[in-house]
């Protein structure tokens, strides 16, 4: 089995041999230190929300950093407040509305050093299971210059993969006749996609024999899923990924056994839905990004809503740094609980 290629990324990002996860976690705790430093220097959003932050905070590996978290709310109402460089220094937004939601959508705004970085990781995890020779079908949505989908395209082309994108939107008949045409061995496509696929092939003797591995993105990957594309021949591998991080967030490696993480630009925390306290590996509790590259729109303790547990290291792929584990659905807060839901599909809609 391969190792994940992320680990070697990592370690040249950071400079952390390895890379070993406790210098690799206090390589994180002072980027996040620096980044809510500058965020509270530029933007007028987090000069209130971190008023009183003191200059050198004393680091401890074990409990998550004294800063305050951010919410979907504050990005509905305070996107452009939490900019830290001018519009001028934009190079794309994002207007990201959720299915059942009201009120104002969430803008997102990115630098080309954002979508840069966002690349490079999806040259380095595409490297996980597809090569020079391989053709990827991008059936993701969006179409749109520097969306996820055509940072994949483009990516993979960087790393001697061919992709093939394509139209919008496609009919499972047309993904299966343009399979074949193009000899894809490989689909970049939502779960509900590869569904659709398998019910019009269950067996897969419908799409090219070479055929034989999927990534996923966007939407719950199920077990059940899972098994039914190895009954057809498709290995799975699942990608966690959210717009409010430029995208790319982790990705599977051969053994299946989480997502290696974008460790050298994101730190992830696990968090209880109601007290906001650090949960320990193995624990299930609300997934908590902070953003450690983004100097344009950084996210401090951004809760996600998405519901999950992290893996201590090491994977059996030899990776000795911890992966998060599945996601088993959204948190939807009740009174003085909270109960975790899944979402049939995925909800985002993104321009």
């Amino acid at each position: 089995m391969i190792r994940s290629p992320l680990d070697a990324w990592i370690s040249s990002a950071t400079g952390i041999p390895g890379p070993d996860p406790a210098a690799l976690r206090r390589w994180q705790l002072e980027r996040l230190r620096a980044v809510a430093q500058w965020a509270r220097l530029r933007s007028p959003f987090y000069a209130e929300r971190l008023r009183g932050l003191a200059e050198k905070s004393p680091v401890n590996p074990s409990r998550p950093p004294a800063l305050p978290f951010t919410t979907a709310e504050h990005l509905r109402d305070h996107s452009q407040r939490m900019l830290c460089v001018s519009l001028d220094d934009v190079d794309r937004v994002v207007t990201l509305t959720t299915s059942g939601t009201t009120g104002r959508p969430k803008r997102l705004f990115f630098t080309r050093d954002d979508l840069d970085s966002t690349l490079e990781f999806f040259r380095v995890g595409m490297a996980s299971f597809t090569g020079p020779g391989d053709v990827v079908l991008i059936l993701l949505p969006g179409r749109r210059e520097d969306c996820a989908a055509m940072l994949l395209a483009k990516a993979l082309s960087d790393i001697g993969v061919r992709p093939v994108l394509s139209p919008q939107p496609c009919s499972p008949e047309e993904a299966v006749l343009l399979a074949n045409i193009e000899g894809v061995t490989c689909l970049a496509a939502l779960p509900s996609q590869l569904r659709a696929l398998l019910a019009l092939s269950p067996d897969g003797r419908a799409w090219p024999d070479m055929l034989n591995r999927a990534l996923l993105s966007g939407e719950p990957v199920s077990w059940e899923l899972r098994h039914d594309a190895s009954a057809a021949g498709v290995e799975v591998y699942a990608h966690y990924g959210l717009t409010e991080t430029c995208f790319g967030g982790g990705v599977e490696c051969g053994a299946h056994h989480g997502y290696h993480l974008r460790e050298a630009d994101l730190f992830v925390e696990i968090a209880d839905p109601l007290t906001g306290e650090a949960v320990s590996d193995g624990r299930e509790g609300e997934v908590v990004i902070s953003t450690l590259a983004h100097r344009g729109m950084p996210l401090l303790r951004y809760r996600t809503g998405d519901a999950a547990r992290m893996l201590p290291g090491p994977c059996p792929c030899g990776s000795p740094v911890r992966r998060l584990g599945p996601i088993t659905g959204r948190i939807k807060r009740t009174g003085d609980g909270f109960q975790i839901v899944t979402p049939g599909k995925g909800t985002a809609n993104q321009s």
